[in-house]
């Protein structure tokens, strides 16, 4: 394999819909609000995608030095199987930051055109969801070892990046743009929850607290359910707000789709790879889903 697709590989390509998601939802929002901007369009993707991007590398980095991956034997990720190297993560870390710094400066600037406190404030959660990305396997502190990642995952991926996108877009800060942003980060949460069931055994055997290892299997099964059905009410009331035709009906055909997943999971498949389809086929439906609405609300 050569160097760039090893890169790519330890990048995940696969998480993206999870970043591209959420801003295509907040942009979505604003567009119906006749608010849309390329250019913050543009720049919140991109510094979105650099924050996953940023985000993989560091939790390769951070399950390496804590020796997680290696007691779970994972050959897919790029430190524990040697195809990358220490220094060269560490290296790819700092050019990862600093470009997603830059890019997010940029969206800044488009958004607020001068330095005031507006600005001084994003630029605050920005650095925020900066460290987020990095904290949640690295250092002595790592959040996700605690059990906390499933409520960076919503705060992050949903009212920072749904919200935020539609409020650098329209100046605005309406009370119900709260209800869809919480629904998407709730999504987000259930592919993570996917995730740690897929490592439940080797997580706990590494120390790492997450709320399935906390939960048990089953109860992490049940706790799947809520997030996806939580997730659709939460839209199935929000399209009250909009006054689309069709949008009340999405949730119920998508909803059930997920529910099938989260079932096929419930029998405790052995290996990674029925986890890893799942992993695949929610980052994609949350991506399909809000496309669908996207289209419901502009049409």
């Amino acid at each position: 394999m050569n160097t760039f697709k090893i890169w790519l590989k330890a990048a995940r390509l696969r998480t993206l819909p999870l970043a591209a998601g959420g801003i295509l939802l907040g942009s979505f929002l604003a567009a119906y609000e006749y608010s849309f901007s390329w250019a913050v369009f543009l720049l919140a993707f991109f510094t979105a995608v650099l924050l996953q991007i940023l985000s993989n590398l560091a939790n390769d980095y951070g399950d390496f030095q804590k020796g997680t991956d290696q007691a779970a034997d994972r050959t897919d990720r790029a430190l524990a199987s040697g195809t990358i190297s220490l220094k060269a993560m560490k290296n790819a870390l700092w050019i990862v930051g600093l470009a997603t710094l830059f890019c997010g400066l940029g969206l800044l600037f488009a958004a607020f055109q001068k330095l005031d406190f507006k600005f001084l404030v994003w630029l605050g959660i920005g650095l925020a969801a900066i460290a987020a990305a990095m904290k949640y396997t690295v250092g002595k502190s790592a959040y996700g070892y605690r059990g906390l990642g499933d409520l960076f995952v919503l705060l992050f991926f949903g009212p920072v990046a749904v919200g935020g996108t539609y409020i650098l877009m329209t100046g605005q800060l309406p009370d119900n743009i709260w209800i869809p942003s919480i629904g998407f980060g709730l999504l987000c949460v259930a592919v993570l929850n996917i995730n740690n069931l897929r490592d439940i055994e080797s997580d706990k055997a590494a120390g790492k607290k997450t709320i399935v290892v906390q939960l048990g299997f089953k109860r992490a099964i049940w706790y799947q359910y809520v997030l996806i059905n939580l997730a659709m009410v939460l839209f199935l009331l929000f399209s009250r707000v909009t006054h689309s035709s069709y949008d009340y009906l999405l949730p119920f055909f998508i909803g059930s789709v997920y529910d099938i997943i989260t079932h096929k999971l419930s029998k405790e498949p052995e290996g990674r790879e029925p986890y890893n389809k799942a992993l695949k086929q929610v980052s994609l439906l949350n991506l399909l889903f809000v496309i669908l609405l996207g289209i419901f609300w502009l049409a």
